[in-house]
């Protein structure tokens, strides 16, 4: 049945894309307009975000945060002659090594006095210098300005965002009930809804809410008597004077050391940005997304101190709700005692009555602080969070896999972190305690052992009885718990657009996981070879191996035993500019899984982005051929969406999906963004299960955003 399938493919619908991706490599070398600067995720980044969703299984990680922070260095460049360490952490868009080179050439050259001169620091190559020179500039920066709320107001920046979404497709959770048929039923409409507001001014005060209505939640009606189902607003300043660096008040994040106590968000992880393993941030950062789980609310503020901001003090206080699993009243050995929990929630969903009866089940009380003392090439910080629950949570005593799982009201995390620089080396690490003793300590070693070879090591040690309600830290897993590593990564960067990068990761288990019920190990290997002559033309070739034991499904013995499960991906990718109006992207994706039978699948696309001179449009277009065995070979692909918002879905099964993006800038104060997405599949006549099961092949999906800015 593959063959055949491949067979049909290759012959009636993957002529064209071949084609496409052969005329490409022919033409690579003619010359292209300069202009040419895709306002878009880069490939690092796109692959970065896959990877993450692919290893935590999920469909709609939180990114929108993390990017918009870029909108306020487009109109205020940061500069790179006169920002100082943090300032270029704050950036974003820097990695610790680069950041360390950026550092040392300042040191031993002076002024920069031409953003390609960067081509001389060491990891800076033409495209990462184009990939920045939207958001930065080599000119002297202007005194900061003094805070005045009158003029931040009157010349701040105000942006309005509207979006609606719909699946077209009925599904079974929005077809009413038949005669005599029993179940439940979504209670809202299947519209999604969202809307913002946002006045930033510069990147030093930020005002906002944000409004979200899944589909299938009640609006205006119902449990939202009060309208959408989430809401969410911040208010945020930056270098309000000598002392106080930054309040938040409202919805916030808070980011501390290497995330064993508490990281908001996104967080490095493994990816084709081998060297991208230390954790930067600003300590407080406003929230302005739509995962309902992953903020706080209530304050929070940093404090600098002495002639040089050597100390640094950050406070936050938080209390807000959160939906949880109750336990029955059956259930509990004490009826009058509080009404215990079986688990934190995070999806957010409140679309039928169980779901909406977990809704704000419990209040969270989360508090802590960090002091920071700071050198020119070093650091050391204390860093504490306290969590305390209203009602208790109450593991399964029957799953033995959460033995040291939190349990309980109360959790208290404390750390010590630190980081030391010198040449071209850097020393970083964290170790943590909680209030049972558990400890986790990640140490690592950055450094450029030539201006061609870099490398990062990273030694990480979880305990069993270590957790977390807030953190997120490096490794196999984000709860930093249960698992120990040794990872190394390494790049190369050979010359005329060719850079090698590649990592290996050792990691084992001390204790059972989910579906794994003995101590167990595994280890991934990366490897990419990225070619890139100019600015117009880039393709990489990457492969990626991942080995861990899982328990052997249909165990007939006492003891379950382990086997291993191993995942292979092959990938080659190309990205080329044909003209200032018209570029291409195609990939071509393979994946092999082999546990107690052997599966594969493929995915190939291509993608077409035009952007007309003479018209504010944009159009990008993908048709992608896919067919996978089962879940398991599954293939996670970024997709172009609409502004601030990600699609990152897995291809499995057999079909082609396609989509058509565009955005159209009506005037200087209006943008509209329409899409369209569909899935057709060749091997089903059923989409999905339970509530979201469509009774048809196809799964269409449409989205029209609108933003004004005034």
């Amino acid at each position: 049945m593959y063959l055949n399938w491949l067979y049909l493919f290759i012959n009636k619908g993957a002529n064209l894309l071949l084609l496409v991706f052969i005329t490409s490599w022919c033409f690579a070398q003619n010359k292209q307009d300069k202009s040419v600067q895709e306002a878009e995720v880069s490939n690092s980044t796109q692959f970065l975000i896959e990877n993450i969703v692919a290893d935590n299984d999920a469909e709609d990680f939180d990114f929108d945060t993390q990017f918009e922070y870029l909108e306020a260095f487009q109109k205020n460049p940061l500069d790179l002659n006169q920002a100082n360490e943090q300032q270029l952490t704050d950036f974003g868009l820097l990695t610790a090594i680069q950041i360390q080179a950026l550092l040392l050439y300042r040191e031993r050259f002076g002024q920069i006095f031409s953003l390609y001169e960067l081509q001389g620091v060491p990891t800076f190559d033409l495209r990462t210098i184009l990939r920045l020179s939207p958001y930065v500039q080599v000119e002297k920066s202007k005194a900061l300005e003094k805070l005045n709320f009158k003029r931040m107001f009157k010349w701040g920046r105000h942006q309005i965002f509207a979006r609606y979404q719909r699946i077209l497709e009925t599904q079974k959770g929005f077809r009413p009930l038949q005669p005599g048929e029993t179940g439940t039923r979504y209670l809202g409409s299947a519209d999604k809804l969202y809307l913002r507001y946002k006045m930033s001014y510069k990147d030093r005060m930020s005002l906002g809410l944000t409004m979200e209505k899944d589909a299938g939640e009640e609006f205006f009606t119902g449990s939202n008597q009060q309208g959408f189902d989430y809401y969410s607003g911040h208010f945020y300043l930056k270098q309000v004077s000598k002392n106080i660096h930054s309040i938040a008040l409202g919805d916030f994040q808070v980011y501390f050391g290497q995330g064993l106590t508490i990281w908001g968000g996104f967080g490095t992880r493994k990816g084709a940005q081998v060297l991208n393993v230390k954790r930067m941030s600003l300590p407080i950062r406003p929230y302005s997304s739509v995962n309902e789980a992953l903020f706080l609310r209530g304050a929070a503020a940093n404090f600098q101190f002495l002639p040089e901001n050597n100390l640094e003090i950050t406070v936050f206080g938080s209390y807000r709700t959160r939906d949880a699993n109750l336990k029955s009243a059956i259930d509990s050995l004490v009826e009058d005692l509080d009404v215990e929990i079986s688990s934190l929630q995070e999806i957010g969903f409140h679309r039928t009555a169980s779901e909406i009866e977990d809704e704000n089940a419990i209040g969270m009380v989360t508090s802590g602080a960090s002091l920071r003392y700071k050198g020119k090439f070093w650091h050391v910080a204390g860093n504490f969070v306290h969590n305390y629950l209203s009602n208790p949570l109450v593991r399964d005593n029957t799953s033995l896999y959460q033995k040291y799982q939190f349990s309980g009201n109360q959790t208290v995390n404390a750390s010590l972190d630190y980081s030391f620089r010198y040449r071209n080396l850097q020393f970083f690490g964290e170790t943590a305690i909680n209030e049972k003793g558990g400890l986790a300590t990640i140490n690592s070693i950055l450094a450029d052992l030539d201006p061609r070879v870099s490398f990062a090591l990273v030694h990480r040690y979880y305990a069993p009885q270590y957790y977390t309600l807030n953190g997120n830290a490096f490794g196999e897993s984000s709860d930093a718990s249960n698992e120990s590593g040794l990872y190394f990564g390494l790049e190369t960067r050979l010359g005329k657009g060719v850079k090698f990068s590649t990592y290996f990761d050792f990691f084992q288990f001390p204790w059972l996981r989910f579906q794994t019920d003995a101590p167990s190990r595994g280890y991934e290997i990366f490897g990419k070879l990225d070619y890139a002559p100019n600015y117009y033309l880039s393709t990489y070739l990457q492969y990626r191996f991942e080995q861990k034991d899982r328990n052997l499904s249909g165990n007939t013995t006492n003891i379950d035993q382990l086997i291993k499960h191993n995942r292979h991906n092959l990938r080659a990718h190309l990205a080329y500019d044909v003209s200032s109006q018209f570029s291409i992207r195609s990939r071509i994706e393979f994946s092999f899984y082999q546990n107690q039978s052997f599966n594969k699948g493929f995915v190939i696309y291509q993608d077409l982005i035009f952007k007309p001179k003479k018209i504010p449009l944009k159009i990008q277009t993908r048709l992608a051929f896919f067919d996978t065995d089962n879940y398991d070979t599954r293939i996670y692909a970024f997709e172009n969406d609409v502004l601030y918002a990600f699609s990152v879905l897995p291809y499995y099964g057999q079909g082609l999906r396609y989509y058509f993006n565009v955005s159209y800038k009506i005037n200087r104060n209006f943008s509209l963004w329409l899409r369209f997405s569909q899935t057709y599949f060749t091997d089903r006549s059923v989409i999905s299960s339970g509530l979201n099961e469509i009774d048809a092949a196809t799964r269409s999906e449409i989205k029209v955003q609108i933003r004004a800015k005034f």
